[in-house]
């Protein structure tokens, strides 16, 4: 059975995981750690990397039941800028290097007409309130990378929008084509929380 590229690229980066100096990794970033294992937040679900095999696993039960990590994070140094930008204006952008436009159109419709759902779920989430949008909250991708949502409803004129924005520095840490995967599990992740308000109302 053939490997697949992404399988290749996850166990490249493991082995690479494997590099880094796990003392500054200690140090730098305020994750809990032991003996075996870093333990990192991401959005909200537990993961944690294995220190002898850079092996990415995730886990909701507090690693009762594990699986291997569907992504790949690496712990590099960021130093934050401080304020965002949006996902298309990142300092290091190639020019004409866009995300597809209407992207988030589907999700955008999903939430038009439900802007205090969507408030509920967000808050649900931990998020904290972010200006403007008529639903706009700050949350954090890693515990010192944030990350903005935006959302406004449709009027006489214009469609629902949804927007997303990042520290300007983003690119030092992830990858512009993984910040595709971040957004899309965090919406994953508001439409499970968005439903659960729904069926509240």
């Amino acid at each position: 059975m053939e490997v697949s590229n992404y399988i290749k690229m996850r166990d490249q980066m493991q082995e690479r995981f494997l590099t880094y100096d796990q003392k500054e990794i200690e140090g730098k970033y305020g994750f809990a750690f032991d003996g075996d294992y870093f333990y990192v937040p991401y959005l909200f679900e537990e993961w944690r990397v294995n220190r002898h095999t850079g092996v990415v696993e995730g886990s909701k039960d507090h690693f009762l039941h594990v699986h291997q990590g569907s992504f790949n994070e690496t712990l590099t140094e960021i130093v934050l800028a401080g304020t965002y930008a949006r996902t298309n204006s990142l300092k290091g952008t190639i020019k004409g290097r866009t995300i597809a436009s209407g992207v988030h159109d589907s999700r955008a419709a999903r939430y038009d007409g439900h802007v205090e759902q969507l408030k509920k779920a967000c808050v649900s989430l931990g998020g904290k309130p972010y200006f403007p949008g008529d639903a706009a909250f700050v949350f954090h991708v890693f515990p010192f990378l944030p990350l903005v949502f935006q959302f406004w409803e449709s009027d006489e004129e214009f469609p629902p929008v949804l927007k997303f924005m990042w520290d300007e520095n983003v690119l030092d840490y992830l990858r512009f084509e993984t910040l595709y995967y971040v957004m899309g599990d965090f919406l994953d992740a508001l439409d499970q929380a968005f439903d659960a308000c729904k069926t509240e109302a």
